[in-house]
């Protein structure tokens, strides 16, 4: 059977947040943000084996606050590189190391701060990419009109919003061609790893997302995500 995993990306710093204190470690409903964050994929039907990449300066301290809230959920700390995708890539490294010699198995990647992604999603995202082998993001319709601006020019060009997903994570993809898509050079433009997979010539589908799916990125967000856990 197909090994099944998450690839947790807890490494940046959270200057945003204007605290001291990193956004993923942040206490939301009593728990630091990530605690939340790897239950949600422990919890689910799908339960991958979960990897979570930090920043090495803050992985004494994760160890710290897992003592403190007795946190035991399995999970194997990487640590993260200088940019997203080179913490993604280390996160690989390990998955390539434990899959067999033809690479069969399937990869959820999350951000470490979207601490309420539902366990329907993810058993919906792991089923889809096991059953279609191709990859997946989640994403949500925009609600808003969307513009761009024309290059060379200070005017603007509208963009038929019916066309148009917010991307968010988890998003999904057979171990094969995650790690064959992470071969390639690192490029400015990779924003996420559908991107990375995108340019590698893959095709991407869409998994329907959530709009209680925030990214924990400024003090309102955590402040909404406590609403939200508490309505």
């Amino acid at each position: 059977m197909a090994k099944q995993y998450a690839i947790i990306v807890g490494g940046g710093t959270g200057t945003r947040m204007g605290s001291e204190v990193p956004k993923q470690f942040l206490p939301l409903n009593g728990l630091p943000v990530l605690m939340h964050t790897l239950a949600a994929f422990a919890n689910c039907t799908a339960c991958p084996t979960l990897v979570l990449v930090l920043n090495s300066s803050l992985i004494g301290e994760w160890n710290q606050l897992c003592k403190k809230h007795d946190f035991t959920i399995s999970h194997t700390i990487i640590a993260g590189g200088p940019t997203r995708f080179h913490s993604v890539l280390n996160g690989l490294q390990h998955i390539k190391n434990d899959l067999s010699e033809d690479k069969q198995g399937y990869i959820a990647v999350h951000d470490g701060v979207r601490p309420l992604i539902s366990k329907k999603i993810i058993d919906e995202g792991f089923a889809k990419v096991s059953q279609l082998n191709t990859s997946f993001v989640t994403a949500i319709p925009s609600k808003d009109s969307i513009r761009i601006r024309i290059e060379g020019s200070q005017t603007t060009s509208a963009l038929d919003r019916t066309r148009v997903f917010l991307v968010q994570t988890p998003q999904f993809f057979p171990a094969n061609i995650l790690l064959e898509a992470y071969d390639q050079s690192y490029k400015e433009q990779f924003t996420d790893d559908a991107s990375v997979v995108e340019q590698f010539g893959y095709p991407i589908g869409i998994i329907q997302g959530d709009t209680r799916n925030i990214k924990i990125t400024f003090p309102e967000d955590l402040l909404l995500a406590e609403i939200m856990m508490k309505a």
